[in-house]
């Protein structure tokens, strides 16, 4: 019961769109022209979160293993709470260094989210494979520009220490749920396998 309404377009439309609503606000209210951009982008991503959901197909392969859906659903929530846990931002060169990867990993992902289009899920399920843009880069560039953000916001917190914490599982959770997306797309696509061994996951060059 708790996937299928987690897959219909009900349930995720309505996170995506509070999210989409809290950033906005968030933005009108903001006092400096840095957070004004930032909390805009991530308004602009969760709104195509929420558009997305609601015009993509049916999956071609449903991804139902537990730990796969459960490494899905709790790293959104971890990446919330990075932000709830960091506090008021620092200052000086390590607040620009944040603020320039939090902007850097919010336009890459959405760059991203607009090359993968329909096929956006929040479960590991498969609509289809996108090599295009962002993904000659890395497999799954849309969880880097995540990681990336939110490492942003780890490096220019006044409790780094917790938001750290919340980073790392955020990074662990992000891993697993590759590991059940990319056993799907590699059942469904047999041209995965040399785009795998071409392409590094998350970090180019590295991962």
């Amino acid at each position: 019961m708790i996937l299928h309404l987690l897959g219909s377009r009900g349930v995720p439309t309505f996170l995506f769109g509070v999210m989409a609503l809290l950033a906005g606000t968030a933005a009108a209210r903001s006092t400096g022209p840095a957070d004004f951009i930032f909390h805009l982008l991530g308004a602009a991503l969760w709104t195509m979160f929420a558009v997305l959901v609601n015009i993509r197909p049916a999956p071609l392969r449903r991804g139902r293993s537990v730990i796969g859906v459960a490494a899905a659903l709790i790293s959104q929530l971890a990446f919330i709470l990075i932000g709830l846990v960091a506090g008021s931002s620092g200052s000086g060169a390590v607040l620009v260094a944040g603020d320039l990867m939090l902007g850097t990993g919010l336009l890459f992902a959405i760059a991203s989210v607009a090359f993968l289009g329909r096929c956006f899920g929040v479960l590991p399920d498969v609509r289809g494979l996108v090599t295009r843009g962002p993904y000659r880069i890395v497999r799954h560039p849309l969880y880097l520009g995540e990681l990336t953000a939110s490492l942003g916001i780890v490096v220019g917190a006044q409790r780094w220490a917790p938001a750290l914490a919340a980073w790392l599982v955020c990074l662990s959770l992000q891993l697993v749920r590759t590991k059940y997306e990319e056993r799907s797309l590699r059942a469904e696509f047999p041209e995965y396998a040399p785009y795998a061994d071409r392409t590094k996951r998350l970090i180019p060059g590295l991962v």
